[in-house]
């Protein structure tokens, strides 16, 4: 391998003290100095807002040729601190490094904690046990006496008071204003698109927030989303037009692979409604809806997957917006926030509909059924005379 090997850097995770500690007192020991300067420089480049091209500055900082970079990354993946793609059309490495076990997860590791002990010892792997271990007060002795937690708002919330609530609660910062889980690699998007295309005064919080969520929502990966914020920024200003940023997003055919057996409520929820709709591409209409479901509505996305198949399943195939906003309104009010709660939802709906369906049925009277003394007169009905009758009564 040669320094100038094209390749990129990228950080999963949080570097926090804590994890420091783990990975100098157990990690060390068994992956060695060279794979653990190799490990501390790798992350120290990735954390540093300026982009490496090639090999040589890794080389220089760590001291370590190439031949000692390719054997111990190597030990960094065994010890799941490292995983390594390669781009044969471009000739690039794309590193990616992971946060060390913390202490107490590392020693309970089925595999590293027998490692760490054959190397190290039982009494090390006990000093490291005490170490690391989380103060915690044994329960054994108590009684659980919390009273559990009910949803004080169910019967008493009307729809125009939810509308009401959320046009007047206090704005939250909009970075955070969505715990929603983010399917989008922020490091590989801003890594791929130059500040010429995306200036660093547009990369913040919110503006990355937004971007996260519309990739999430819309089945949006890294490099189309690239193209797409290259189209929203304005050119003279240099400013994120965010409306249409939005209006892109929308427009964009997802390319999103659904793997083998994996679960379909996970899916990206405009990708999930796709899949419905046997690949048909999602309207406009209702991709803003469902972004007003996870944006407006703060539901998560696997939670508005539910509500699409209920929704689908219950009006024949259709996604009526009243409808579906009536619903939403409904779990959000409930505290819904999980598929398997809306499934229950929706299973106690169905049993409720059926029990009332059940009782409001009432048998007719047996006369209905027996109309055997009913007289048939049609077979004696005398057409020429009905017609008589009716010049008669029209004065004729």
């Amino acid at each position: 391998m040669d320094k100038e090997l094209a390749c990129k850097i990228e950080v999963q995770g949080i570097w926090t003290s804590e994890g420091y500690s783990a990975f100098q007192m157990l990690y060390v020991p068994l992956i060695g100095n060279e794979a653990a300067i190799l490990y501390h420089t790798l992350l120290s480049i990735a954390l540093r807002p300026k982009k490496i091209k090639n090999h040589r500055l890794i080389c220089e900082i760590s001291g370590l040729s190439m031949e000692a970079i390719e054997k111990h990354r190597v030990v960094l993946e065994q010890y799941l601190l490292l995983k390594t793609f390669y781009d044969a059309d471009k000739n690039c490495y794309l590193y990616e490094v992971f946060m060390p076990k913390l202490g107490n997860d590392f020693l309970r590791h089925e595999v590293f904690g027998r490692l760490y002990m054959k190397k190290m010892g039982e009494k090390v792997y006990q000093f490291n046990k005490l170490c690391f271990a989380k103060d915690y007060e044994d329960k054994s002795g108590y009684q659980d006496i919390t009273i559990p937690f009910v949803n004080v708002l169910k019967g008493q919330w009307a729809e125009k008071e939810e509308e009401s609530f959320r046009n007047m609660k206090p704005k939250q910062h909009e970075f955070y204003q969505n715990d929603i889980p983010l399917s989008f690699n922020f490091d590989r998007f801003l890594a791929g698109i130059t500040k010429t295309i995306f200036p660093e005064s547009q990369r913040s919080e919110q503006n990355l927030r937004l971007i996260g969520e519309l990739a999430t929502i819309h089945g949006i990966d890294e490099q189309d989303m690239i193209a797409i914020v290259n189209k929203a920024v304005d050119v003279k200003s240099g400013k994120l037009r965010i409306e249409l940023l939005k209006k892109l997003a929308r427009a964009s055919k997802s390319k999103f692979e659904v793997l083998e057996n994996q679960d379909p409520y996970r899916l990206p929820p405009v990708v999930f409604l796709q899949n419905k709709q046997h690949g048909v591409e999602v309207s406009r209409s209702d991709k803003f809806l469902i972004e007003t479901l996870i944006r407006d509505y703060r539901m998560q996305p696997e939670v508005v997957n539910v509500l699409i198949e209920y929704v689908l399943d219950t009006k024949n195939q259709q996604f009526p917006k009243a409808y579906v906003e009536k619903v939403a309104g409904t779990w959000v009010r409930l505290g819904i926030d999980t598929a398997e709660k809306a499934r229950k939802q929706i299973q106690e709906e169905q049993a409720n509909r059926k029990s009332f369906k059940a009782n409001k049925e009432k048998k007719l009277p047996s006369w209905y059924h027996d109309q055997s003394d009913i007289p048939n007169d049609t077979e004696d009905f005398n057409e020429e005379e009905m017609l008589e009758l009716q010049k008669r009564l029209r004065g004729e």
